[in-house]
């Protein structure tokens, strides 16, 4: 039998961004993703070290962000831009929902909300392109 994951979207504001993305897709406590914030001792956070705080805590990731799969069996990040450069902007997938940090959540085939065009996807409110995901599973 295949593992069905399910995710929460766990906001603790805005002072709190990296705890609420370490418990939404691991469902360790504020306690426990707090550990593992002061232990990366690091203000800005990249993709990469997303990647190795998971897998430091157990969980398998791919080792980069790779083409989002809307098929993917895996909760993950979806890493979205707009027309700022150098920004990217975090959003979450599972099971064909897209959430926002908040716990705003919509399906991946909602036409209201998502726009698809030669293989890749808009999130219209957002004026986000999803350009990668990272996969985290246990």
């Amino acid at each position: 039998m295949k593992n069905k994951y399910e995710i929460e979207v766990i906001n603790y504001g805005s002072d709190f961004h990296h705890h609420s993305v370490i418990s939404t897709l691991t469902g360790l406590s504020f306690e426990e993703a707090d550990k593992v914030v002061k232990d990366v001792r690091r203000k800005g956070w990249s993709g990469q070290t997303y990647i190795k705080v998971f897998q430091n805590l157990g969980f398998n990731t791919n080792p980069r962000f790779i083409k989002f799969d809307p098929a993917t069996p895996y909760p993950c990040i979806l890493r979205c831009r707009n027309q700022v450069k150098g920004y990217w902007y975090l959003f979450y997938y599972n099971d064909g929902i897209v959430y926002d940090g908040y716990g705003k959540s919509f399906a991946l085939d909602d036409n209201i909300q998502i726009s698809k065009r030669g293989g890749a996807y808009f999130l219209k409110r957002y004026r986000m392109k999803v350009t990668s995901m990272l996969q985290v599973w246990i």
